[in-house]
C-alpha cells in the first residue's frame, strides 16, 4: 500500500512539473546574410516566440525566459504581443536577454508573442567552428535549464586560414598523386583510370578556391576520394601487369614442354623433368597470387607473382638450354654430342682391326702371287 501511495505522489508531481512548463516555439527566423560567416561580418537576426499557455497560463510566473547570442555587440530589440498589442521592451545590448514571468505570465485565454530584432557582428575564432546565432531557453525558479526548452539557430564561422591550409594540403596531395602516376607508366603499368580521377580531383581542388566555407570543404573532401581511389586503381593495375609478367615464361616453358613431349616424343629425360617440376612450381605461385588479387590483397599478390616469374623463368631457360643440346645432338636423348671419346676409341679399334685384317689378306695374297 505505502508503494502505491508513493508511486501514485511521484506521478502526481510529473504531472505538476509538466503542468508548470511553457512550450515556446520559435517561427519566421531570418538570419542576415545567409550560408557561412567571416569574423567581423555585420548580423541581422529576427524571429518570434510564441507562447504554448500551459497549467492556465501563458507562462510560468515564475520561471524565466532566456534569448542569448554569440555575436559581439548585441543590440536587441523586443516586443511583446498580447492579443494583437505591441508593447515594446527596453533595447539591451548584453549577450542575453532575460524576461521574467512576471512580465510573460497571463491567463492562457491571452493570444502572447515575443517580436525580437537583433544587431550584431560575427566574433573572432582560432578556427573555423559552430557559433550560436540565437538560443532561446527557459530557467526555472532556481535558474537551472529546463533541456526541453532550448531552441537554437548556429552557423558556421570561417576562419580563412583554415581554408587556405586545406587547399595547400590537398595540392600537395595532387603533386604526390601525379608523381605516383608518372612512375606508374614508366614502368608499364595502365595508369588510364587513375589519369580520369587526377583531372577530376584537380577540378575540385580548383572550384574550392571560389568556393563559400561548406562548399570548398565539399570539393575539397571529393579530391581527397578521387585521390585514394586513383591510387587503389593504379595498385589493382600494377598488380594485373606483375600477374601478366609471369604469365609470359610460365606459358613459353608450356610450349616447350609440349615440343619435348609431344613433337619429339621425350618423356623420360631427366633434364625434361626439371623442367617440368619448375614449371609446376612456377603455376602455384601464380595460382597464389591470382587468388590474392581476387581476395584485393594486392601487395601480397605482387609478392607471389614476383617469385612465380623468377621461378617460370627458371624453367623456361632450362628448357631453352635442353633444346639447344637437342639441336647439337641431332635430336638424340643420350645427353651429349654423338662425336664423343667413347666413340671415336670405337671407330678407332674398328679402323684398327680392318687395317690388320687388310695386311694380313695382302700378305697372304702376295704368297699366292709367288708360289
Amino acid at each position: 500500500m505505502k508503494l502505491k501511495i508513493m508511486g501514485f505522489g511521484i506521478l502526481l508531481l510529473l504531472i505538476m512539473g509538466i503542468c508548470v512548463v511553457s512550450a515556446v516555439t520559435v517561427t519566421n527566423p531570418v538570419i542576415n546574410p545567409t550560408g557561412d560567416l567571416t569574423a567581423g561580418t555585420n548580423v541581422s537576426v529576427s524571429f518570434k516566440i510564441d507562447m504554448t499557455p500551459a497549467g492556465g497560463l501563458t507562462f510560468p510566473q515564475e520561471d524565466t525566459l532566456q534569448i542569448f547570442t554569440d555575436l559581439n555587440s548585441p543590440q536587441w530589440t523586443t516586443t511583446i504581443i498580447r492579443d494583437g498589442v505591441n508593447h515594446p521592451q527596453p533595447q539591451d545590448t548584453g549577450h542575453s536577454v532575460y524576461m521574467s514571468g512576471w512580465i510573460l505570465s497571463y491567463p492562457s485565454s491571452v493570444q502572447e508573442s515575443v517580436q525580437v530584432m537583433l544587431e550584431g557582428s560575427v566574433p573572432s575564432v582560432p578556427k573555423s567552428m559552430n557559433k550560436t546565432i540565437v538560443l532561446v531557453q527557459e530557467l526555472d525558479p532556481r535558474n537551472t535549464l529546463i533541456p526541453a526548452s532550448i531552441i537554437t539557430q548556429s552557423r558556421l564561422i570561417v576562419n580563412p586560414t583554415d581554408l587556405a591550409q586545406s587547399i595547400g594540403l590537398r595540392e600537395s596531395d595532387l603533386r604526390v598523386f601525379r608523381t605516383h602516376i608518372d612512375n606508374m607508366t614508366q614502368n608499364g603499368v595502365n595508369t588510364s583510370a587513375a589519369e580520369q580521377n587526377f583531372a577530376a580531383a584537380q577540378s575540385a581542388i580548383l572550384a574550392a578556391k571560389s568556393a563559400n566555407f561548406a562548399t570548398a570543404q565539399a570539393y575539397l573532401n571529393n579530391a581527397t576520394s578521387l585521390m585514394d581511389e586513383g591510387e587503389k586503381l593504379m595498385d589493382l593495375a600494377w598488380t594485373e601487369k606483375e600477374i601478366s609478367n609471369a604469365q609470359a615464361p610460365i606459358s613459353q616453358t608450356s610450349d616447350l614442354i609440349t615440343f619435348f613431349t609431344v613433337n619429339r616424343s621425350i618423356t623420360n629425360d631427366p633434364r625434361l623433368a626439371i623442367v617440368i617440376a619448375k614449371k609446376e612450381s612456377a603455376d602455384q605461385y601464380l595460382s597464389s597470387a591470382k587468388d590474392l588479387f581476387a581476395a584485393g590483397n594486392f601487395a601480397f599478390a605482387r609478392v607471389k607473382a614476383h617469385d612465380a616469374f623468377a621461378k617460370g623463368n627458371e624453367s623456361l631457360n632450362d628448357a631453352i638450354n635442353f633444346r639447344l643440346e637437342l639441336t647439337k645432338t641431332g635430336g638424340s636423348t643420350g645427353g651429349g654430342n654423338w662425336l664423343n671419346t667413347t666413340t671415336l676409341i670405337i671407330i678407332g679399334v674398328v679402323v684398327v682391326i680392318i687395317a690388320i685384317g687388310g695386311y694380313f689378306l695382302l700378305k697372304k695374297k702376295n704368297r699366292w702371287e709367288d708360289n
